[in-house]
């Protein structure tokens, strides 16, 4: 078992209210089994709980991701993680307790991502690592079991993403094929050292031929103390900047002060609050 849990308080512009409590708690329960031939099976289960939600503060357990590995080949079914929102660094620049809206994030998530509440894309990945090389290919495709009884979504994707690690960097490109025209289809990160911080580049254009980009950078202050920022623009946007920067204090033990501010294409959002990791 692993997860993490926070609380603090959240503010989001014209929101009702503007100022609120932000909490969550997250516990990921993983089996593993080796058999004799060498194959490792695996499954995971996530149990979390939000201040807000569909059942506000209620405890819920999303659907399974099973996995079958052996060496550096991995094949995943179920909730999958898919292959662009696994993307080394397309995360670079995140500030905040919460995310603080995650504009960031030039995918917009439109890809299959791992759903910590719910049934997820219920699609297949194989991942591959050797070295500094690593391959991830998803599929999901329009039949979901999301709903009581399932449903069909009109939603098919087929994603492929490749990244290699390089004299302190790190490259990654990924392809997408879907019938979504807000869906990302070309997607490149870039990050790496550069002096005292780490800085991190994404770029994605989508089926409507929107382009996103991110710049990012963090950096140390003293031994338990670090500043990020970033800042984005976004073609799929009426106000098409964002910008956001972050302080994480590590207070040791796995826990630590977190708080930030983040204007989010027009709208501003602030949260401050404690994070601890078990």
């Amino acid at each position: 078992m692993s997860g993490l849990a926070r609380f603090g308080i959240l503010y989001i512009e014209n929101a009702v209210p503007e100022t609120r409590l932000e909490s969550r708690f997250r516990l990921n329960i993983d089996a593993s089994a080796e058999a004799d031939g060498g194959l490792t099976f695996g499954a995971r289960v996530r149990l979390q709980a939000d201040d807000a939600g569909t059942a506000a503060g209620v405890l819920g357990t999303n659907a399974p991701r099973f996995t079958v590995s052996a060496g550096g080949l991995t094949v995943g079914v179920g909730n999958i993680n898919g292959a662009i929102d696994s993307m080394p660094g397309l995360y670079g620049g995140t500030v905040g307790l919460s995310g603080l809206g995650f504009s960031n994030v030039v995918t917009n998530f439109g890809s299959d991502t791992y759903d910590s509440t719910g049934a997820g894309r219920n699609g297949v990945e194989v991942i591959y690592s050797m070295g500094d090389l690593g391959v991830h290919l998803s599929h999901s495709d329009s039949i979901s079991n999301i709903g009581s009884p399932p449903v069909a979504t009109s939603i098919t994707r087929t994603a492929l993403s490749v990244s290699y690690a390089v004299s302190g960097w790190t490259l990654a490109l990924g392809y997408q094929d879907s019938n979504t025209a807000t869906d990302a289809e070309w997607v490149a990160t870039v990050g790496g050292a550069l002096g005292a911080a780490n800085v991190g580049f994404a770029f994605a254009q989508a089926y409507n031929g929107n382009n996103s980009m991110t710049l990012s950078g963090s950096f140390s202050v003293g031994a338990a103390t670090t500043v990020t920022a970033y800042v984005a623009k976004d073609e799929g946007q009426v106000d098409d900047t964002a910008y956001g920067i972050g302080v994480v204090h590590n207070l040791g033990g796995g826990a630590s002060v977190r708080g930030g501010f983040a204007s989010t294409h027009g709208t501003n959002r602030a949260d401050l609050g404690v994070q601890f990791n078990f």
